[in-house]
């Protein structure tokens, strides 16, 4: 059997504030109505667009960058390589660090809206400029500057400082796994070329980086 509905009662019911209830969860996303308006706005395009420099908070450089490309915004966060030991391993890993700490550059329209908008995102602290406002940086310094980065900072170079030619190695997968080995020669980032010695005679074995670990 249905219930019959009590029509006083719905009548006294409290109404639902939808504005506060949609206030309460941008709170809870951590932006404003306003803040996701404006960030919207930073993202359109426009006939005169160009790259600024945003600075960020420290430690905060790859959040902001998540926060950039989940509102659209073409951004540049400069990374190099660097190297340092796997948890729990003796091998080495790839891992990358901001290039530049505390900046970020974004390609937007200049504009109030665009500003405003930006600066509403946890972790940005500023734009690059002087009295006459942000300061934009041309496509050929950019290009110029992430050109000098990956020079400076590319797979082969990593991989070479941590397994040059002749280094001393411990095979830990695979069949060979526990056997010394020399390596003879990197053939690209992945894979080395490594010396094992097989009944008393030097066997070239091509092996993944990921299988050998430097030993002293």
């Amino acid at each position: 059997m249905m219930m019959a509905v009590n029509g006083k009662r719905l009548s006294e019911a409290e109404k639902i504030n939808l504005d506060r209830c949609y206030a309460e969860s941008d709170r809870q996303a951590g932006l404003s109505r306003r803040a996701q308006a404006l960030l919207a706005a930073a993202g359109e395009s426009g006939p005169v667009m160009s790259w600024f420099v945003l600075c960020i908070a420290a430690h905060a450089e790859k959040d902001v960058d998540k926060s950039l490309g989940k509102a659209g915004i073409e951004r540049w966060f400069p990374v190099e390589k660097r190297l340092r030991k796997a948890p729990h391993a003796k091998r080495q890993v790839v891992y990358h660090v901001p290039a530049l700490p505390g900046y970020v550059f974004v390609r937007v329209v200049n504009c109030t809206r665009t500003w405003a908008g930006l600066l509403s995102i946890e972790g940005v602290k500023a734009v690059l400029g002087g009295a006459l406002g942000p300061v934009p940086v041309t496509d050929a310094m950019r290009l110029k500057l992430k050109q000098k980065l990956e020079e400076r900072s590319t797979d082969a170079e990593v991989v070479e400082a941590a397994f040059p030619v002749g280094a001393k190695v411990l095979i830990e997968q695979g069949p060979f796994a526990s056997f010394p080995g020399v390596i003879q020669d990197v053939l690209d980032n992945q894979v080395a070329t490594v010396l094992v010695e097989i009944f008393g005679r030097f066997t070239p074995v091509e092996l993944s980086l990921a299988q050998i670990t430097k030993s002293e």
